[in-house]
């Protein structure tokens, strides 16, 4: 996803995040009628069950997170509880946001939309995307309007 955004990109001989990689991208918003650039730092932390013990490393001071799970795996999703535990600990007032990635995948679907909408209710996440990183379906909306929600927040 992060690759997607940034970048406009999706290779095909894509792998997991293992560890983390860090990009930066730079964006015109509109807030309240005129345009603002914002500068973004974005970090992609790997879905594995150990990466969630980085903790304060990466947690702290965070002020929005991509809380993914993979629509075509139910284990994903039933480990963001684990991730929000964690940002939650490290940095308690982040804007979340509980995104069903692969979207593309319509005949390998096992999570359906409602069921991700549920999840999003169930852990009182704020708001809620379906995308695809191949297709590049809605991944500029979630990022900008997480990216928006956040200054908002903050003003």
């Amino acid at each position: 996803m992060v690759l997607r955004y940034v970048e406009d990109r999706f290779p095909g001989d894509y792998m997991a995040t293992i560890g983390a990689n860090f990009l930066v991208k730079s964006v015109n918003l509109t807030l309240d009628g005129k345009d603002v650039r914002v500068g973004l730092q974005i970090w992609d932390l790997g879905g594995h069950t150990r990466s969630t013990q980085v903790g304060r490393v990466f947690f702290q001071g965070v002020t929005g997170a991509l809380l993914v799970y993979d629509i075509t795996r139910p284990d994903t999703l039933e480990k963001i509880p684990l991730w929000q535990e964690q940002l939650r600990k490290y940095s308690p007032i982040a804007t979340l946001y509980l995104v069903g990635n692969k979207n593309d995948l319509i005949d390998e679907r096992q999570i359906s939309t409602s069921e991700g909408q549920k999840a999003q209710t169930a852990y009182k996440v704020a708001h809620f995307f379906e995308t695809s990183a191949k297709t590049g379906d809605h991944i500029q909306e979630t990022f900008e309007h997480m990216a928006i929600s956040i200054i908002e927040l903050n003003r």
